[in-house]
């Protein structure tokens, strides 16, 4: 008996899921917002490196993971490539979450300028990039004296004894996802928009709550590994579980990415263009986004833009004017001139449905 099928009937649909919500990310980014960011590419090479986990995972399963041990060879050929396989997994996992989680963070810097905000944002990437360098060369050196020692059949003889780093970076795992989570959730309650839109935004960004419970559970597998009779069975439940961290941290996080698409979808906005700009219109939108041009009438294909606001409702900043062609209402108007056609503000407009 083998838990094999098992990992794979979660992890392969998990990871068609997650390459769906990327491509859909990087879809409304390019067509839609018109502009694909650093925490984008940062998703893209996350995403490479959990397929790249998901393949070596059908290699553990081949080599005895969720296999009971009476069950297997354990010839020393066998058991080398076992060791190599993990050996290669526990450095590729590290790989893969920080990729995710700063990801997550340089989506977030986008969510608000505010300077205490930011800072947060900068503290919390230091630690994890500390924090995964640190882990990575603690995995890849647990046989200091010479490294190939982790998949000799002498293992672990020479090795350092792992088992409480991996308990702390667990531990790390949770504590880093919980920050994460909580982060931008300021941010969100001060955003611009309706009560329903915003707490439609609350749960998509709590989605990602459901990592960290993988990241809880993953915490008992651990415990389980290691005070198990049946090593290479009970092994394959940390595998399991760290593809359902990883995947539902991947889509989470890219799930803010497609609601310009699922507004579009919904009749929630209609795309217009002009001069090859699009931007989302609705009724109650009456922000415009215009190039300027020179006094000839040319439209300049580089350099400024400026967002225009005007105001709908009859306030102070309106009065009507009575001239001889009739009454003319005139209307303030703030113009915001933007270096090379785009604004933080203008992003967070397409990316989150920001009202005004």
């Amino acid at each position: 008996m083998t838990l094999g099928p098992l990992l794979f009937a979660v992890e392969f649909p998990l990871l068609a899921l997650s390459t769906l919500f990327v491509g859909l990310r990087f879809f409304c980014r390019h067509f839609i917002v018109r502009s694909v960011g650093l925490d984008d590419w940062l998703m893209l090479v996350a995403l490479v490196n959990v397929w790249q986990i998901g393949v070596i995972n059908v290699y553990q399963v081949k080599y005895g993971s969720g296999t009971h041990m009476k069950d297997l060879p354990f010839t020393p050929a066998f058991f080398i490539k076992t060791l190599k396989v993990w050996y290669v997994y526990q450095l590729e996992y590290l790989i893969t979450l920080f990729f995710v989680k700063i990801s997550i963070l340089a989506f977030y810097r986008r969510l608000s300028p505010e300077r205490r905000y930011q800072t947060a944002i900068k503290v919390v990437a230091a630690a994890v990039t500390i924090y995964t360098i640190a882990m990575v060369l603690v995995n890849a050196f647990e046989c200091p004296k010479d490294p190939t020692l982790a998949w000799a059949p002498t293992f672990p003889k020479g090795c350092n004894n792992l088992v409480p780093v991996y308990y702390a970076q667990a531990a790390f795992n949770i504590f880093s996802d919980v920050v994460i989570l909580v982060l931008p959730l300021p941010s969100l309650m001060k955003l611009q928009v309706s009560s329903r839109k915003r707490m439609g935004l609350i749960v998509v960004f709590g989605i990602g709550s459901v990592a960290v419970i993988a990241s809880i559970v993953r915490i008992n597998a651990l415990y389980i590994f290691q005070h198990s009779k049946d090593i290479p069975y009970d092994g394959i439940f940390i595998l399991l579980w760290s593809q359902v961290e990883i995947n539902v941290a991947i889509i989470s996080a890219s799930a803010p990415g497609i609601l310009p698409l699922v507004n579009y979808i919904t009749g929630g906005s209609t795309i217009g263009k002009s001069k090859g700009y699009s931007y989302p219109v609705s009724p109650g939108n009456q922000s415009r986004r215009i190039a300027l041009q020179s006094f000839g009438g040319t439209s300049r294909k580089e350099g400024a833009t400026a967002n225009v606001t005007c105001g709908r409702a009859l306030n102070e900043s309106e009065e009507n004017i009575v001239t001889k062609s009739g009454i003319i209402r005139t209307t303030d108007v703030r113009i915001e001139t933007v270096p090379n056609g785009r604004s933080e503000e203008s992003l967070r407009d397409l990316e989150l449905g920001h009202e005004r």
